[in-house]
């Protein structure tokens, strides 16, 4: 090696830096790539035209991103907004609680129980008018839209932001559909989005048509009415096919808010909804003013205030007999027919007798009273107090006093079941030749279910029982000692007349017939109305009962709290003359 002291020698060039412009690199200027020190991520050239100012190409940049991220934000809304709908089973929209018919013995509808008041109807028997007055009304675009009305959305939207509140709803008829059929009554935007999502799917499943109809026959149309028909029926008495374009416009008109203007409690706020109706049906153009002015001009034919609920006695009774026989999911479901043992005409004379016999007597005792068949065990008529409403307390079935000088006749066919000869007139004697424990048992047979006193305190009547079980006793003895099963339906069918129940008359025998007769020939000697009175040892209870071929009544007039009767021997003359009345009226 060299000295490094040493001048180089002429042969070795040396070489002199020469100062150079920093090179563009796709990095930047003057950088070097291998550099990791001076590293910096890469910009992207913009594809925007290089006219736009920077500011605002960053501007666009970020809108587009944001445009990205929310939509990305809406699809997700959107897919799990569809997930949750699926919750939902869409056939829902055509499964509708129907109400459940009473018929009569005769087979003439008596009322209605159970379910909603709705009858179904189809396509055909929507009347046109409802039809076009309805989209004028509720959703213009219904034909056209698939489920949602984007502009009423929109608009609705604007309006809501702007009041700061949710009382815009732009609901389509198929919105109102799956708000009514699911119960998604919260006002919230949850809600709304649930429901456009159930909508879209309803729409996808069904046809227009098929979406109307189910509506109509869901909507509510206020006192009690579900469904067009039904409601056609309750404020006009005629059916849907059959409603006029009056009856149309109001009933459209009520839909929003059936209670405030329901026709029967408040007239004038529902012919103004009507003339609402018709007011935007000449805005759509799809009505004259003229032809709204005839509207207007036409005889509405509103009904009064009836009621068909199923309040009186006898279907109380019915209905309570029918929740213990059939499940409660069947019960709520309603659309049954139920074919019971009640016949009107009986039905309505016991209620006028027990409101004849009520004014009459002093002090304010309730009365119940029972006819049945005795030949089948079942019930023509039943009531079981005073009017007060839906009482779930039937006295007729659920009052149990003593039966005093009624337990007579029981007494005497006990005595000759057991071979004994039965004293006319002496039940004491007579009960004490059969003893307590024997006279108990036998009397259990009857149907009695007591409780019962002892020794001579029961030969004297000491048995309490209701009048339902002593119509059922009484029918025992005319019946040479059968005992029916008493009942009140006879036949129970599904909405497409499936049967789903059968009661047929049955009887089990419990008495001799040698006995039974015996006991009537002594209680009622040569007699062809067969009537007893009695009265309970505290004079608390007075009863009565009817014993004929056809029809057995048993009558009580008393207090809920045992009390004595105030002038209990008037009470006991309107007794028998009420019963009297009723035997002559039930006489073949």
């Amino acid at each position: 090696m060299g000295d490094p002291s040493e001048p180089p020698s002429p042969s070795t060039k040396q070489e002199i830096p020469v100062e150079r412009e920093p090179e563009e690199t796709p990095d930047g200027p003057g950088e070097n790539p291998g550099d990791a020190t001076n590293w910096r991520p890469a910009i992207r050239t913009s594809r925007l035209p290089r006219w736009i100012p920077r500011p605002l190409r960053r501007m666009i940049h970020i809108g587009f991103r944001s445009g990205v991220i929310a939509l990305i934000i809406i699809l997700l809304i959107s897919l799990s907004y569809f997930m949750i709908s699926l919750r939902y089973d869409i056939r829902e929209i055509h499964k509708m609680p129907e109400r459940s018919v009473i018929f009569d013995v005769q087979g003439q509808e008596l009322a209605t129980l159970h379910g909603e008041n709705r009858r179904l109807i189809s396509r055909e028997e929507i009347p046109d008018f409802f039809v076009t007055a309805l989209q004028a009304r509720e959703d213009k675009r219904f034909f056209t839209h698939h489920g949602v009305d984007i502009s009423g959305l929109v608009r609705a939207t604007m309006r809501n932001a702007s009041d700061m509140s949710f009382t815009q709803g732009a609901s389509t008829l198929t919105m109102q559909l799956a708000r009514n059929s699911f119960e998604l009554r919260e006002k919230s935007l949850h809600r709304k989005l649930l429901e456009i999502a159930i909508s879209l799917r309803i729409e996808a499943s069904y046809s227009k048509d098929q979406i109307l109809t189910a509506y109509v026959n869901r909507i509510y149309f206020g006192s009690g009415c579900h469904g067009l028909e039904e409601a056609a029926r309750r404020y006009f008495g005629v059916s849907a096919s059959g409603l006029s374009d009056n009856q149309c416009a109001l009933l459209v008109g009520i839909i929003r808010a059936p209670h405030a203007f329901s026709p029967l409690r408040a007239q004038q706020k529902a012919v103004h909804q009507r003339d609402e109706v018709l007011a935007r049906m000449v805005k759509e153009r799809v009505l004259t003013k003229a032809g709204a002015k005839e509207i207007k001009g036409s005889k509405l034919g509103l009904r009064s205030g009836l009621d068909n609920s199923g309040s009186s006695p006898a279907l109380q009774a019915v209905r309570r007999h029918f929740e213990e026989l059939i499940d409660n999911r069947e019960i709520r479901d309603g659309g049954l027919h139920l074919y019971t043992t009640i016949d009107a005409a009986t039905q309505k004379l016991l209620e006028d007798e027990v409101t004849k016999l009520l004014q009459a007597i002093p002090d304010t005792p309730e009365a119940a009273v029972i006819c049945l068949d005795p030949g089948t065990g079942g019930v023509r008529g039943i009531v079981g107090g005073r009017a007060t409403g839906n009482s779930l307390f039937n006295r007729a079935l659920d009052a149990r006093r003593d039966l005093g000088d009624l337990f007579t006749p029981f007494i005497y066919a006990a005595a000759a079941e057991r071979g004994l000869q039965p004293v006319s007139g002496q039940p004491l004697r007579t009960g004490r030749e059969i003893g307590t424990a024997d006279l108990i048992q036998l009397a259990r047979r009857f149907g009695f279910d007591g409780p019962f006193l002892r020794e001579d305190d029961l030969f004297r009547g000491g048995v309490s029982a209701t009048p339902l079980e002593i119509a059922t006793a009484v029918a025992t003895l005319t019946r040479d000692g059968q005992r029916p099963r008493t009942h009140f339906l006879r036949e129970l069918k599904d909405s497409e007349s499936n049967r789903i129940l059968s009661i047929e008359p049955s009887s089990k025998s419990m008495f001799s017939p040698a006995s039974t007769r015996t006991a009537l020939t002594i209680q009622f000697p040569g007699e062809t109305q067969r009537i007893l009175i009695g009265t309970s040892p505290a004079k608390t209870d007075i009863w009565a009962i009817s014993c004929g071929s056809l029809h057995t009544v048993c009558l009580w007039v008393g207090h809920d709290k045992p009390r004595r009767l105030d002038s209990p021997d008037i009470i006991r003359s309107q007794v028998l003359n009420t019963i009297e009345r009723i035997a002559l009226s039930l006489a073949p």
